[in-house]
């Protein structure tokens, strides 16, 4: 193995290994021989990861891919043992709970030697030290012996990790290049050059070396043919233009900027200080360029340029970019579809930062390859990629001081990850600053938020003027004219995209989708067939990531990504794998409609057939949605075989038990939880039975104990960073305060949580003291608040929430609750006509009894007592009623039966009382539905 003769040379300790070629060792007696296929790949894995645990799973993988032997840890340890013989000492293995470490210092490895030598000759040449640069660099290719992991490269590992390692070694051969020709090396430099461009074509900055190097020696007529050739090979085969380092280094040699043939550096060593400045501004190597001298001073990042006009968003646009001038980091939060990407997009080509503005798509990427996507994106492929362990550390060494500005895009599948991420960036690198769009707050200090809300839409009666001038509008004309050239908003035309813009609640991506479709089909038949969306709303830009072409397809992207997943061939078992599908299944029932939601179900019970009861939490969880959803109509919870697993099952039959009106069911499962959750010690679990067991007792009648269980949970969920669960413990204790009859004290404390909400940034949370308002308000008598705070809730609903349906349901019984109380159950039933109560009228939940009370109520002010009866029967075999949005059924049931007679009141009761669960739901819809009919 070669030795380092560069400036750092020196000796790391007795122990070397060599993987920079065929595999050597050298001990404290001298080289030493490996022998045996699966010793040297042992020893070339923990090499590559030296002073580093390397878990006992992926040394097995690398050293026996899909076919381990029957017992591959017994296997693992006696190898472990062989090889601590070779290295002479048992100590330099060592193992622990992480895993098998080779204690060696990481610099006695010449592959992390080389890697860490060809980042100071970058920093080096980013420092305009040329000669210190190119020595270091030297030193550092000097370490090879020919190609690396040579005699170990059949190992499942190699491959890609030997192709890391090449890449690394052509980038610091022209880093070292780039050195020679700063240090005014040219006729030297023309051969070489010449067999590295041959062997690599389409590397663009070895021709553009070779093009500087041809034009130094005084060649500048065959240094324009070469760049001649390069851009027709370009034109050509891949029709392309030549990128920065090619054209900068052309325009140099036309303007004859470049040094005279044959300049040698001055009396320092370095060039003189004229010609250094002139080459660092001509070839973007800066003194202060963070981005290891690898970016063009021209090349202000990465972001696109839009092909369509940006529309309704300029406050955003000049907002966002004056925080960034005072915060470094700002998270734009809003739901999907609401133009985060597009407005990031825009900001960051507003800005200037000397290190550019480098857009980090996210959307595709897993939480453990986030920072690998960052560095490889800053320095560029050709860099090489280091092991995963050390992607921060070079991440940070490559931001440096630089002033840079990461735009990192779609993150709320990825957020722990992002907030872990910039949290150490942001502390490391001075100057960065972080754009960072997502659907949550990343929550970590120094964010700053800016809620991206729907385009502002025309109010209603608005002039033809000012409806043509709203966002929304404006947006959906553009896009049509588009598709469409000549369409105009005028008449008929102007009132349906009004109409269009209003019902897709001025989401920028449904608009767009929305006006794609003007291509088939008149605006006047996209608007009248938007109760369809997800058939309606497809074919959007094929450039689009494909869960943003249609509004269908952000689930068929998710399933289809899983399906990919579970194919890859590797040790996991079946019943893993149906874990895994299960609780996908669940993460999107609600994310798209009725149709993929009942999809998710049948996936949910397809993937519990390969289930062992008891197998894992998810199990129970899974059963509780089947439960509520009506898809499992028989669907018992298995009890665990250890105390939290009894505990999870008692927890999920209480639920069910209460959404269905078996309270003293409920109370019982729920208490017996509570007992196994204190046993175990587990917060979660306590938390959430506690906020049930307390809703289990006002509902029973109980209330007296509700209020010091909701105090123990909301404790709990604070402690656990759950503020959605807080606020709802929060809320239903403000209500009840009310309820006893300190109303005045009950609205303060909502108010309060309201402002709470709102510095929050959570939608759901917002949503859920919208709805304590208005029911407290419509309790007081005070129907126009109600009205105001139930339409307020209405419009904060997050979407794609496995609570949003409910929630929106039950502000949405508030509203008709209103209209009844004003005389109008026409206009009330149209209320409840609705995607979030007609889906939630099919759960298992106290949402589906509550609708059944208000079409019951709904047909007593149309004079219909006899089906209001059978109404508020039906609603007690819906869930009963004692749920909330059900308070007023004995009031109902006084009135129907006065109306009625005693007699005819039992009856009419009992006929709904006996129907089936589809009878009642269909009962009931047939009263929403009955305007339409």
């Amino acid at each position: 193995m070669a030795d380092s003769t560069g400036p750092d040379s020196g000796d790391d300790g007795p122990v070397r290994v060599g993987v920079l070629g065929p595999l050597t060792l050298v001990t404290a007696d001298g080289p030493a021989e490996v022998g045996g296929a699966r010793l040297r790949v042992l020893l070339a894995r923990l090499a590559l990861d030296a002073g580093r645990a390397v878990r006992p799973e992926t040394l097995a993988e690398a050293l026996w891919d899909a076919a381990p032997p029957e017992a591959p840890s017994h296997a693992l340890q006696s190898l472990v043992s062989r090889l601590r013989r070779v290295l002479g000492h048992p100590g330099l293995v060592t193992s622990g709970p992480a895993g098998y470490r080779l204690a060696v210092e990481p610099d006695a490895v010449d592959a992390v030697r080389f890697e860490r030598l060809a980042r100071a000759g970058r920093r080096s040449s980013a420092r305009s030290r040329p000669a210190e640069a190119a020595a270091t660099l030297r030193a550092a290719l000097g370490l090879w012996r020919g190609p690396a992991l040579a005699d170990v490269r059949a190992a499942p590992f190699a491959a890609a990790e030997a192709e890391r390692l090449e890449r690394a070694r052509l980038a610091a051969l022209e880093d070292r290049v780039e050195a020679d020709l700063t240090l005014g090396a040219g006729f030297d430099l023309v051969a070489e050059l010449e067999s590295l461009a041959a062997a690599h074509p389409l590397r663009e900055r070895l021709h553009a070396q070779l093009i500087r190097a041809l034009a130094l020696d005084g060649r500048g007529a065959e240094a324009l043919a070469a760049y001649q050739r390069i851009r027709e090979l370009l034109a050509e085969d891949f029709g392309g233009d030549p990128g920065p380092h090619l054209q900068a280094a052309h325009l140099a040699v036309l303007r004859g900027t470049l040094p005279g043939p044959h300049a040698r550096p001055g009396p320092s060593g370095t060039s003189g200080l004229s010609e250094t400045s002139r080459l660092s501004e001509t070839f973007g190597l800066s003194e202060t360029s963070g981005l290891s001298g690898r970016r063009s001073r021209g090349a202000r990042g990465n972001l696109d340029v839009p092909l369509t006009s940006f529309v309704g968003r300029d406050q955003d646009v000049h907002r966002v970019a004056a925080v960034l001038g005072r915060a470094r980091l700002v998270t734009l939060v809003g739901p999907g579809g609401a133009g985060k990407t597009r407005l990031a997009n825009t900001v960051g080509r507003r800005l200037t930062p000397s290190g550019g503005v480098w857009f980090v798509p996210l959307a595709a990427i897993g939480p453990d390859d986030v920072p690998r996507v960052v560095l490889d994106l800053l320095r560029t492929r050709e860099d090489g990629t280091p092991p995963r362990a050390a992607v921060l550390d070079h991440l940070v060494e490559t931001l440096a001081d630089d002033d840079v500005v990461l735009v990192l895009d779609n993150c709320e599948h990825v957020i722990e990850a992002v907030a872990g991420l910039c949290e150490a960036l942001l502390g490391r690198c001075p100057r960065l600053r972080v754009l960072a769009t997502s659907r949550e707050p990343l929550r970590i200090d120094g964010e700053t938020l800016h809620e991206v809300l729907p385009l502002d839409l025309p109010e209603p009666g608005a002039t033809p003027d000012l409806s043509r001038s709203s966002a929304a509008v404006r947006l959906f004309h553009d896009r049509a004219a588009a598709v469409r050239p000549g369409f105009t908003l005028e008449g008929g035309a102007l009132a349906a995209a009004v109409e269009i813009c209003r019902r897709l609640d001025g989401l920028p991506l449904a608009i767009e989708l929305a006006a794609a479709r003007l291509r088939a089909l008149p605006v006047e038949a996209v608007a009248a067939r938007l109760d369809d969306r997800f058939r309606l709303l497809t074919g959007g830009s094929r450039t689009a990531l494909p869960r943003h072409r249609t509004l269908a397809a952000a689930v068929a992207w998710s399933w289809d990504l899983l399906d990919r997943v579970l194919q890859v061939t590797g040790p996991a078992d079946p019943q893993a794998r149906a874990l895994v599908a299960t609780a996908h299944a669940m993460a999107t029932t609600e994310a798209a409609g009725p149709e993929q939601a009942d999809a998710a179900f049948d996936r949910i019970r397809t993937a519990l057939a390969h289930v062992a009861p008891g197998a894992h939490p998810i199990v129970e969880m899974a059963r509780l949605a089947l439960g509520i959803a009506a898809k499992g109509d028989h669907v018992v919870p298995d009890e665990g075989t250890d105390r939290w697993s009894r505990s999870l099952a008692l927890l999920v039959g209480g639920v069910l038990a209460m959404n269905t009106g078996h309270l003293d069911k409920a109370r019982d499962a729920l208490a017996r939880a509570l007992d196994g959750f204190e046993e175990a010690g587990e917060r979660w679990g306590l938390a959430i039975t506690l906020s049930a067991l307390g809703s289990a007792m006002i509902r029973s009648g109980e209330p007296a104990a509700a209020p010091a269980l909701a105090e123990r949970a909301t404790r709990y969920f604070r402690e656990l960073g759950m503020p959605e669960h807080t606020m709802e413990n929060e809320v239903a204790a403000a209500l009840h305060r009310a309820e006893s009859g300190d109303v005045d004290g009950g609205r303060r404390r909502l108010d309060a949580l309201l402002d709470q909400a709102g510095r929050s940034w959570s939608a759901e949370s917002h949503t859920q003291v919208r709805l304590g308002l208005a029911r407290l308000e419509l309790a007081a008598g005070r129907p126009a608040r109600a009205r105001e705070h139930a339409l307020a809730g209405v419009a904060a609903a997050p979407p794609g929430r496995s609570t949003t349906p409910p929630l929106t349901a039950l502000l949405l019984g508030v509203l008709a609750q209103v209209d009844l109380a004003e005389g109008f159950p026409d206009r009330a039933a149209r209320r409840l006509d609705h995607p979030a109560v007609r889906l939630t009228l099919t759960w298992h939940t106290p949402v589906a009894a509550a609708t059944a009370v208000l079409a019951a109520a709904i047909e007593l002010c149309r004079g219909r007592p006899e089906r209001a009866g059978r109404l508020l029967g039906a609603a007690t075999g819906l869930g009963g009623w004692t749920g909330p949005g059900a308070a007023n059924a004995p009031r109902l049931a006084r009135r129907a039966e006065a109306a009625l007679g005693a007699a005819g009141f039992a009856a009419a009761h009992a006929g709904g009382a006996a129907m089936s669960r589809a009878g009642a739901e269909g009962l009931v819809a047939a009263v929403i539905a009955a305007l339409l009919s």
